[in-house]
């Protein structure tokens, strides 16, 4: 059991890599996949089709070869880290698929909404701000949640070109004596209790969504009973024939 927990201390730096890692990745892509979802549900035909050209090329590659080829291929004009490959190349596959993320949220919002901002003269970055964020934010929590999961996973893939996350971390350590799977189970169960603890908060986030959009749901339905039986008091009140 000591050797386990000795094990685990000296993953500890791979595993800090791992999640600095996943963090700066979402930090790229969650925004790019946000300006991608406004962009699919644009008006404008040939931006729509740059950004679905865009979504298809990251979401069809493998993650490993889009790693390859940024890391392999920038460093043909540019010098480029180990790091900074990883955050690219993984922050424009995790873009592309929050795209079609954040295009289904920003599709969700109540006309109605923009139809009052709209009304009250607000520009469009009062809109987008005000009343698109806003409502997009109560919505995609949970599956961000599970880009995240997936994004922190796909880190493992960084020891391909070097990086020493938390697998390159435990493959090192393996070599040293020709012991691997001592240190891979480890990093497996690191791995474990990262992606449960995401796992939780998705569940709660979802819970959360649930309990917003029921209580929408239920605002809307009730506001358009009383619309309707406005509706039936006015008409009743002007038959001569139904008020006697």
């Amino acid at each position: 059991m000591e050797n386990y927990l000795d094990l685990a201390v000296d993953l500890l730096p791979g595993l800090r890599t791992s999640i600095y890692m996943a963090l700066a990745c979402l930090a790229v892509g969650l925004p790019l996949g946000f300006l991608a979802g406004m962009a699919l549900n644009s008006q404008q035909r040939w931006l729509r089709i740059v950004v679905v050209i865009f979504v298809e090329i990251f979401r069809g590659f493998p993650a490993l070869l889009t790693l390859y080829l940024v890391y392999f291929g920038l460093t043909n004009f540019l010098v480029v880290g180990r790091f900074t490959s990883v955050v690219i190349a993984f922050g424009l596959t995790s873009a592309a698929y929050a795209a079609e993320i954040f295009r289904a949220a920003i599709a969700s919002v109540p006309k109605g909404q923009l139809e009052a901002a709209q009304s009250l003269a607000f520009t469009r970055v009062q809109i987008t701000t005000r009343v698109i964020i806003p409502h997009v934010l109560n919505v995609v929590v949970p599956p961000i949640i599970g880009i995240a999961i997936i994004t922190f996973q796909g880190t493992a893939l960084a020891y391909a070109i070097g990086a020493r996350e938390l697998l390159g971390s435990a493959y090192s350590i393996g070599m040293t004596d020709f012991r691997v799977l001592e240190p891979l189970m480890v990093a497996a169960a690191l791995y474990l209790v990262v992606t449960s603890l995401l796992s939780w908060m998705e569940i709660l986030a979802d819970r959360r969504v649930q309990r917003i959009t029921g209580k929408a749901s239920r605002r809307r339905s009730g506001s358009a009973r009383k619309r309707l039986k406005g509706k039936t008091d006015d008409k009743t009140s002007k038959s001569p024939a139904l008020a006697r």
